[in-house]
């Protein structure tokens, strides 16, 4: 009888230890599917706008490293446009915000950022868009 025990405490301990090792696995898969992504962004990518925006704004799937966070956006050239640093409000969902230091005039424009998150996650791409028709 006491063999019929041991059994069964080993296969309670060893149910006990897959349990928990499916709860960490499940814990750690469900933090990498919150990593970082960018949601939208104004422009939007690949649109045309009629006139300049004062900015670009990108929402993230959560707050970003601000110092971290770089917009640059250049000309169909390749030419650098000017713009702010990139900041944002403290509202909940807010976009990382890069004001223009001056109006775009008509032309193709590439917008690349980067991104990082609290955990230290770096995301990054590239969107364009154009101002008042091509050129």
């Amino acid at each position: 009888m006491n063999s019929t025990r041991t059994r069964s405490h080993s296969r309670s301990t060893f149910l006990s230890l897959a349990i928990v090792a499916a709860l960490m696995t499940s814990a750690s898969t469900g933090a990498a599917m919150r990593h970082l992504k960018l949601l939208r962004s104004f422009p939007a990518a690949d649109t045309t706008l009629t006139s300049s925006p004062d900015a670009v704004r990108l929402w993230f799937s959560e707050a970003t490293e601000l110092p971290a966070t770089k917009i640059e956006v250049k000309t169909q050239t390749g030419a650098a446009v000017m713009t702010a640093a990139p900041t944002r409000t403290a509202d909940k969902g807010a976009p990382a915000v890069a004001m223009f230091k001056s109006p775009l005039t008509a032309g193709r424009y590439t917008v690349t950022w980067k991104a990082m998150s609290k955990d230290g996650h770096v995301v990054n791409g590239t969107i364009a868009f154009t101002v008042g028709g091509t050129k």
